[in-house]
């Protein structure tokens, strides 16, 4: 695993492509599952241990509004993802196995066959298989070697997602080198979705300054190659980073949607126990098997909230994020500006993510999120005499609600940490 701090080191030489890639057949263009139906992906990141794969595990994992399961803690290669596999068929989970025979695969006599071999082994094993989890925060020098593995699994199972997993950046300073490397993971590996993890939240209660430089960067990658975007929150006390409130649990969703995200995963979700690298704290299920209070927050969450409003934004297109009311703005941000569509933003600190079809229908969606997550946010919003219409959506319902506007205004509160889904049309 590369660690933040050696990320920059391992990218910093020039590496070649083998001539094997420049002979193999180009991916297929099939868009794997989890990015193509139109649920939006909820996962996270530490299962359940291999002892504890019985069905009221996996059924409490699916009650909890979660929809697909990555391999972890010791649920690793056959023996143990086959049960895993199985429980989540049952519950109607997607699982993402993990398996030496692929994460481990080099160049040899037979490689290809051998990779397609494994992976038509956990296909044909249960029809919760969805990919693999195929490596967690690589270095650049691993890129050919993963191109090469995922080529393969591309052209055997052209539905099913290759995981991998970015570092985030925590220093300023590397600002320009973690757009190269950024730009290095596109070309090099052409992942089919850019997937990274960024703790924010720290025991000091600040933010680390680069989150939403992390997340603009990351957009920016994902729209420029056409690629969604996936990000992981944290759920518990590790290092100097703390263990989240339900509403700072909430607002790392609430910016992370803002900024585009199509996939959120939470990182973890049973507690991790003798790890070399952290001493973990409570996560939403304990050490000990007990859900946490944390376990009922993020029920609510994903099943009330972030669900039907993450259906809604799945395949749109993240046109614009900005930041209202702000001041200073945080790195990376950009500042609300009159637009076409909206002409001011006033009252408490919001950030606003505006979203269009692929093709471009003239409609715009805009996710209005509380900036704070320690007291609720009280907004107007103006649009422009082209915006002929306003409707909030409603969670509950799963419906289009209009909404009254007072000399092109119209006002809201937002609890806090959370966030509400307009749609604008155009005059008629």
């Amino acid at each position: 695993m590369t660690t933040r701090r050696t990320f920059l080191k391992l990218g910093a030489a020039s590496v070649a492509l083998p001539s094997l890639l420049t002979t193999a057949q180009a991916r297929q263009a099939a868009v794997p599952r989890l990015l193509a139906d139109d649920t939006y992906p909820i996962g996270f990141f530490w299962p359940p241990p291999s002892s504890e794969t019985t069905l009221a595990r996996y059924q409490q994992i699916a009650d909890a509004g979660f929809t697909f399961v990555n391999s972890g803690n010791d649920v690793h290669g056959w023996d143990k993802s086959l049960p895993m596999m199985q429980r989540c068929a049952d519950v109607g989970l997607t699982a993402l196995p993990s398996d030496d025979r692929i994460t481990q695969a080099t160049v040899c006599p037979g490689w290809q066959d051998e990779i397609r071999r494994v992976r038509d082994q956990y296909a044909a094993a249960s029809p919760a298989f969805g990919g693999f989890r195929l490596y967690d925060e690589p270095a650049p020098r691993l890129y050919p070697r993963l191109r090469m593995i995922a080529d393969v699994l591309a052209q055997a199972g052209p539905t099913d997602l290759t995981h991998v997993n970015l570092v985030p950046f925590y220093d300023p300073r590397q600002e320009a080198a973690y757009k190269d490397f950024l730009n290095r993971y596109v070309d090099q590996f052409a992942p089919t979705f850019i997937s990274y993890d960024h703790y924010p939240l720290l025991t000091d209660n600040t933010l680390r300054p680069t989150y939403f430089l992390n997340w603009a960067l990351i957009r920016q990658a994902g729209l420029q190659a056409g690629l969604p975007t996936w990000t992981y929150i944290q759920t518990l006390l590790h290092g100097n980073m703390k263990s989240p409130t339900r509403e700072e649990l909430r607002w790392q969703i609430s910016m992370s949607l803002a900024y585009g995200c199509k996939g959120i995963q939470y990182f973890t979700y049973w507690q991790p126990v003798g790890r070399p690298d952290f001493t973990f704290g409570p996560a939403l299920i304990d050490a000990q098997g007990r859900p946490t209070e944390k376990y009922g927050w993020s029920k609510t969450i994903n099943t009330t909230w972030l669900q039907p409003i993450g259906r809604q934004l799945k395949h749109l297109v993240s046109e614009s994020v900005v930041h209202a009311n702000e001041d200073p703005l945080p790195l990376g941000a950009t500042r609300f500006s009159a637009s076409t569509q909206l002409r001011s933003v006033a009252g408490d600190p919001a950030v606003l993510g505006q979203f269009r079809t692929v093709a471009d229908d003239g409609r715009r969606w805009l996710f209005v999120a509380n900036r704070r997550y320690g007291a609720a946010a009280n907004i107007t919003i103006t649009v422009q005499a082209a915006v002929g219409a306003v409707e909030e959506f409603v969670p509950a319902t799963g419906v289009y609600q209009p909404v009254a506007l007072t000399a092109g205004a119209f006002r809201l509160s937002v609890e806090a940490g959370s966030g509400r889904l307009f749609r604008l049309t155009g005059a008629p």
